[in-house]
């Protein structure tokens, strides 16, 4: 047999969690999250197999970056000192 890995496109919780370094808890509650959750697919009668799309939750965890606001430390000091320039 070859030595060929298949590259997975679809992970489990437990491979994400592998992948991204975020706890298989902390993952399950992002999955359910009422604002933004992760996206996810449903396999089976039930749904109970649980499969994310990699290149969807990289996607998704782009959309999470914090963005950099500079001289926010500036701002506040002046809106506490009641001096809004805006």
């Amino acid at each position: 047999m070859g030595k060929n890995k298949i590259k997975k496109e679809y992970l489990s919780v437990a491979e994400l969690s592998d992948y991204c370094g975020i706890s298989p808890r902390t993952l399950r509650d992002l999955l359910k999250d009422p604002v933004n959750p992760i996206p996810l697919y449903r396999i089976g009668a039930a749904g109970r197999i649980i499969r994310i799309k990699k290149s969807e939750f990289d996607h998704w965890m782009e959309s999470q970056r914090a963005g950099q606001c500079d001289g926010i430390d500036e701002i506040v000091e002046n809106l506490l000192k009641g001096e809004n320039k805006n």
